[in-house]
């Protein structure tokens, strides 16, 4: 019996090893020796900005997608920093589609970077519930392959309370505890499992400033 516990648990060590996984995310250009260094180091995601919280597309977003592409970076996402105080909130999620519209094919996720209660949103949750709202549902017909949030327990319920509104969309969430796991993860505001952690920010690596990622 000892040994069949001890083989499992083997057996389960390795299981988490060989499924999960590192990335970065970067909100400036990124060259292809730059991802050719990561690529080296085991991280196989890049999630790239492509939508900035002053209201307009990053220009470095495509070329820095083709320069993860000639890395051979496996999985690449993007995400959009919305502008609330541009409104309409379907135009900035199709102004991010229209410009990617010949690299959707390449993109696994769209993430939704919700963060900064008090800084980037109004005071009345009701009416930044309604942008946000806007976001996702242009989403889902922008040709994405995938959407979700990058949000946290710190930031979300300050923006819009305790509605749960996003809680069927994967929950990207930031935690800077340097661990490479989920174990710190709490449920709220109906989200009980994560997707992705940002599990460390603002580190200088492959002379880069990036932060790092885990995920399952």
């Amino acid at each position: 019996m000892r040994f069949i516990i001890s083989l499992l648990f083997v057996f389960s060590l390795i299981f988490n090893i060989a499924f999960s996984h590192i990335g970065i995310d970067v909100s400036s250009g990124t060259d292809e020796s730059g991802f050719q260094c990561f690529k080296g180091k085991k991280y196989s995601r890049a999630i790239i900005r492509c939508y900035e919280s002053i209201g307009s597309i990053d220009t470095n977003c495509r070329p820095s997608i083709e320069n993860a592409k000639k890395a051979g970076i496996e999985t690449i996402d993007v995400y959009l920093f919305p502008c609330y105080s541009c409104g309409n909130p379907e135009n900035q999620v199709s102004a991010t589609s229209h410009y990617l519209k010949d690299y959707l094919k390449d993109l696994d996720f769209l993430w939704l970077d919700i963060e900064g209660p008090g800084q980037y949103w109004s005071g009345s949750y009701d009416d930044n519930k309604k942008f946000i709202q806007g976001l996702l549902d242009s989403s889902k017909t922008a040709g994405f392959k995938h959407v979700g949030i990058y949000t946290s327990e710190s930031q979300w319920p300050g923006i819009v309370g305790s509605w749960d509104g996003g809680k069927d969309y994967p929950i990207w969430y930031a935690n800077y505890d340097g661990q490479e796991n989920f174990n710190d993860f709490r449920a709220f505001n109906g989200w009980t499992k994560p997707h992705m952690k940002q599990y460390a920010g603002n580190i200088n690596e492959c002379g880069l400033g990036v932060d790092k990622n885990y995920w399952e």
